[in-house]
């Protein structure tokens, strides 16, 4: 293959995982509406087709890493700010795309970040609930201690 070849391919597994980390930001942004829905399944769904599109997107960067490592290697260097980009058909292309991967995954910690604070302060409600309740257990067995006391008893001296 030629280095733009080597190009031409990285652009597109790049365009695919661009694709991909779309549709993770999008699942993010329901993860949210469904957090505060309190739907544990539709939760666990959005989890698993997160989880889907992030087995894709790893495939996808271990191809690239291939292919990118080939290219470096025909061009007999270490790293490509070596070489002058602009040389290569494809390359403002690549780096617009791989600029783009970089802006919708700072959007995605962005969103992760608030969908996690939204769950702590669920499991910080709940745990609070659960202190009341433990509390009230607490005083309702204080109140109840009469009937597990043993019960006073009586001698009658048949004798007499």
């Amino acid at each position: 293959m030629t280095a733009e070849q080597y190009v031409q391919k990285l652009n597109e597994l790049s365009a695919k995982k661009l694709e991909g980390l779309r549709e993770i930001f999008n699942l993010t942004e329901k993860q949210g509406t469904v957090i505060v829905e309190d739907n544990i399944e539709e939760l666990q769904k959005n989890i698993d087709a997160k989880q889907l599109q992030m087995d894709m997107i790893d495939e996808l960067d271990q191809a690239f890493e291939v292919y990118f490592t080939r290219l470096k290697s025909l061009l007999g260097v270490t790293s490509l700010e070596d070489v002058k980009m602009a040389d290569l058909n494809g390359t403002a292309q690549l780096k617009q795309v791989i600029t783009s991967i970089y802006n919708i995954t700072k959007q995605i910690q962005e969103i992760e970040g608030e969908n996690n604070n939204k769950v702590r302060d669920i499991l910080n409600k709940l745990s609070s609930e659960i202190r009341q309740v433990k509390q009230g257990k607490i005083v309702n067995n204080g109140y109840n201690i009469g009937s597990k006391l043993p019960q006073q008893s009586f001698y009658f001296d048949k004798k007499k």
